[in-house]
């Protein structure tokens, strides 16, 4: 007969007796409790599970991602392209219209069209000169220039404008202009008027514009409606 008296008594017998341990266990600790210890285990186990498809799926969300950006990055280079080719063609257009209204732009500057200068014109122009103090890719720059011609003023005396054309005309285009009138003159001793022809104009241009310093002619948009 199992005699029990002290705590210490009480525990040798449930540590000798399991059975007696797991009684007197449910006896004490609730359902939920004796439980626990197994629905932790499934927990860890559901945790695991859902890490290992939370990675997955972060690591698909990267890969598509990743897809998503090279994709964008191709359709901004396609679009760059593209708008690069509309400029062109835009610059083109204003390019070939102003070419052929070079008389027309003379008689509204007060002059009478002798010539439209070519790139050879313009190489020979500076090879006979004095260029000292002038850099090579200036040089290059002038003989490039959108549109030189030769124009006599009432007297018969020979001036020359130097036209830059864009669809947008900006500061760039005001710029060269002035270079290349300043670089005319040098070269030839004759007088030389920069110009622009486009279809509309940046505002920081404007008061070069208003200032007389740069002669501006519209072209008409191949868009607009004339009534």
């Amino acid at each position: 007969m199992v005699t029990i008296n002290t705590p210490e008594d009480l525990l040798r017998v449930l540590a000798e007796n399991p059975e007696w341990k797991e009684a007197v266990r449910r006896e004490i600790l609730t359902e939920e409790l004796i439980n626990l210890p197994a629905r932790f285990d499934r927990f860890v186990e559901e945790q695991r599970r859902f890490n290992a498809e939370t990675s997955e799926s972060i690591a698909e969300l990267k890969q598509f991602n990743a897809q998503v950006e090279r994709f964008m990055t191709r359709t901004d280079r396609r679009f760059a392209r593209l708008e690069g080719d509309i400029s062109n063609m835009k610059d083109t257009y204003a390019i070939s219209k102003t070419a052929r209204e070079a008389i027309g732009i003379a008689r509204e500057m007060g002059f009478k069209l002798a010539r439209t200068l070519t790139y050879e014109d313009l190489l020979e122009m500076h090879l006979a000169a004095d260029t000292a103090g002038i850099d090579t890719p200036s040089l290059r720059s002038f003989r490039r220039a959108d549109l030189v011609i030769e124009v006599t003023d009432g007297n018969g005396a020979t001036h020359y404008i130097a036209m830059e054309i864009s669809y947008t005309a900006d500061k760039r285009d005001t710029d060269r202009a002035t270079r290349n009138a300043a670089f005319l003159t040098r070269f030839t001793g004759h007088p030389a008027h920069a110009a622009i022809a486009s279809i509309r104009n940046d505002r920081e241009i404007q008061s070069v514009i208003d200032g007389g310093q740069v002669y501006w002619y519209e072209l008409e948009d191949r868009g607009q409606v004339v009534e």
